[in-house]
């Protein structure tokens, strides 16, 4: 559970990193991240569930948080401004462009020292980030959902 929180602590500082500094006009509302992947999705991609997905807002920001039953896996689905996905390439230790999801798609390893592996994907007036916790076959899961 520790390195759930930690994880919990770290993408906020993150989040708040990309989020802080927005201006321009209020666009449509984000979409809520759990609605963008089903739970049954998520289960047939990564594993079993433990529960019904969290889901949590600060400011501009909003995420959903999945545990699962192995108590191993781990996965979020983040939703922010558009212009988040810049900051994110910029601060990402090695941007691998990501093929058939936009042009500015991209997946990074090791964001502030955790192990996880984000796909990050702008669409429209916001950026979606799929978060997973490394493991086998990890890029490829996160594909799938995207």
């Amino acid at each position: 559970m520790g390195s759930l929180m930690n994880r919990a602590i770290a993408s906020s500082v993150y989040t708040m990193t990309l989020v802080i500094g927005f201006e321009g006009p209020v666009l449509a509302a984000p979409p809520e991240p759990c609605a963008l992947v089903t739970a049954g999705e998520v289960e047939q991609a990564v594993g079993k569930l433990k529960g019904a997905p969290k889901a949590e807002k600060e400011g501009r920001a909003a995420w959903c948080n999945y545990e699962f039953a192995n108590g191993k896996d781990a996965m979020e689905v983040w939703v922010f401004p558009a212009d988040g996905i810049e900051r994110a390439r910029s601060k990402a230790p090695k941007p691998v462009a990501v093929k058939g999801l936009g042009d500015e798609a991209f997946m990074t390893r090791g964001m502030f020292g955790l192990d996880y592996v984000d796909l990050y994907i702008k669409k429209g007036s916001a950026t979606v980030k799929l978060s997973l916790k490394e493991t086998v076959g990890d890029e490829d899961k996160l594909k799938s959902l995207a």
